[in-house]
């Protein structure tokens, strides 16, 4: 028992040591360039993740990565009703960027960028979609998703349409809506993932070549 104990005392000691460690992704710069190696589509407790916005500073810094960007959904904080109803307490008010705010000064530390975004959470269409480089997510809180997509323009956000062939929205086909094409008229898409998680969307990629 007591050597197990003084192991079990020798690992907890070793953790933060883990923690510091930094991967490294071998992708050269181009001419003129650095290549940045970033994730833009992350998710915390303060939405559908189950992590604390820390903890992704962590796992970035493990997986390589030069920057991140926090997007929680806007239409839902699914783990923070959760919590409410367990302990009675109320974050209704809480900003729509807490988890940047919580995470940035440990990214800052780490010496991490992090990025401030915010995921548009509609249904088809015009589906999901993330918004970065945001000055203020709280104004994208807005009753019809195109006020939504007005003020992150205002706020010269790029925006992406998230997993467009995802099969809870898309079941059967990767269609390119009507809305698509009116939202791309007004300025208010500026790329589509093309990849997410283990899915790839081949018509994504095309669309991206044809529609620049």
């Amino acid at each position: 028992m007591k050597k197990f104990v003084s192991l079990f005392w020798a690992v907890c000691i070793a953790l933060p040591l883990f923690a510091q460690e930094r991967g490294k992704i071998d992708i050269p710069d181009l001419k003129g360039y650095v290549t940045l190696k970033c994730d833009f589509h992350i998710h915390t407790i303060f939405s559908d993740g189950t992590v604390w916005p820390a903890v992704r500073i962590d796992e970035a810094l493990r997986e390589g990565l030069d920057a991140i960007f926090l997007t929680e959904h806007l239409e839902g904080r699914w783990y923070l009703q959760e919590i409410e109803r367990l302990s009675n307490l109320s974050f209704k008010d809480l900003s729509h960027h807490i988890s940047y705010d919580i995470a940035q000064p440990y990214a800052k530390e780490r010496n991490l960028m992090l990025i401030r975004g915010s995921e548009i959470t509609r249904a088809m269409s015009p589906g999901h979609h993330n918004a970065i480089f945001l000055s203020n997510s709280n104004d994208l809180n807005t009753p019809e998703w195109i006020d939504a997509f007005s003020a992150a323009k205002k706020q010269n956000a790029f925006i992406f349409w998230n997993h467009p062939g995802w099969v809870a929205q898309q079941p059967d086909t990767t269609r390119w809506w009507p809305e698509h094409s009116q939202m791309l008229e007004r300025g208010f898409m500026h790329g589509i993932e093309v990849a997410n998680g283990i899915d790839y969307y081949t018509e994504a990629y095309r669309w991206c070549l044809e529609k620049n």
